[in-house]
């Protein structure tokens, strides 16, 4: 159990994500193959597995996670995946919803993290104006402090 704890200590916070979204993905298609028919709304399931891709990468990437749920989707509702499975209007919706769920949530994330990026950085050089000012006061003569 340790050495478990210890490796998943070691994987990132976006590798974590993708895990999560891989296994939720997956959950949803054994429960659209064991349960699932138009209509249940198990497939709104997928848009989980779409949000955590995406926010552990970006827009294009999480467009990406959104054809891969509608391509789980449909074959896990149909015996196999043909062309005209995609072409209907139900199809389309979902196709639509994903791909916008992913690349909203994959944009928003690199836009965080760029900020966040950006942040520090300025952060860092507020620590070094700040520790430059404290040597400036420390080397005046303590009748001008």
């Amino acid at each position: 159990m340790a050495s478990l704890r210890l490796s998943w200590g070691k994987i990132s916070i976006p590798q974590r994500l993708l895990i999560a979204s891989a296994l939720t993905a997956g959950g949803v298609f054994a429960l659209l193959v064991a349960f699932g028919r138009p209509g249940l709304g198990i497939g709104e399931g997928f848009f989980v597995p779409v949000i955590l891709a995406a926010a552990a990468t970006s827009a294009p990437e999480g467009a990406l996670a959104g054809v891969g749920a509608l391509l789980l989707y449909e074959l896990a509702i149909h015996d196999g995946l043909a062309w005209a499975d995609f072409d209907t209007a139900p199809a389309l919706t979902r196709f639509v919803s994903y791909v916008a769920a992913g690349v909203v949530v994959g944009y928003l994330a690199q836009r965080v993290r760029r900020m966040l990026a950006q942040s520090l950085f300025v952060l860092e050089d507020l620590v070094e104006l700040a520790h430059g000012r404290l040597d400036d006061v420390e080397r005046m003569p303590t009748a001008q402090r």
